[in-house]
């Protein structure tokens, strides 16, 4: 029987910077395969879609991988198989969002573009939603890339506010919807 070298510590980062490439579905359904070695029917049924699309986006990904590997330019060539089930999931997230974005106390809706990554979308409205104090300082952090005692300094306060005000932010945004990812991460996940 003939086997395979060890993959390299270089062959592995290859590989892994190649999965991190992938589009978002096809990068989970793999994952969901190889790594939480899942069969494809309870993949389907995890996350409620087609079994077709499931090993649509697992030959994408592999060839994505492939071309990537080879240090050719990665091409989804699985669109027609795939795109109709991104809709409908990133569809449900829409409504997972806004569910849990009421469950919050935010009643403002959340302005779907698209053209815009939606998880950004529900990023900018928790921004808006902050209060005055928070917001700056996020905004100030994230936007002007400030550190806490740059910030300190320009809202002359103590670096142990900004700590607890980045702290609140952070409470914010854990209680607040799951990104698209780790949202199919998390049906993912289900038994």
């Amino acid at each position: 029987m003939c086997s395979l070298p060890d993959p390299t510590a270089d062959m592995r980062t290859a590989y892994l910077d190649a999965v991190k490439r992938l589009p978002v579905l096809s990068r989970v359904v793999l994952r969901m395969h190889q790594a939480d070695d899942l069969a494809f029917e309870e993949i389907a049924r995890r996350l409620s879609i087609d079994m077709t699309a499931v090993m649509a986006c697992i030959a994408e990904a592999l060839g994505m991988i492939v071309a990537m590997l080879d240090g050719d330019k990665p091409r989804r060539w699985r669109a027609a198989q795939i795109s109709p089930t991104e809709r409908v999931l990133r569809e449900r997230h829409r409504r997972y969002c806004t569910d849990r974005l009421c469950a919050m106390g935010i009643d403002k809706p959340v302005v779907w573009k698209r053209r815009m990554d939606d998880d950004l979308s529900v990023a900018i409205l928790l921004i808006e939603t902050l209060p005055e104090p928070l917001r700056e300082t996020v905004l100030l952090f994230s936007a002007e890339k400030l550190s806490l005692d740059q910030i300190a300094a320009r809202m002359s306060i103590t670096r142990e506010n900004v700590f607890e005000r980045m702290s609140s932010v952070l409470d914010v945004v854990e209680n607040g919807p799951k990104r698209f990812e780790d949202w199919l991460r998390m049906l993912g996940a289900d038994a």
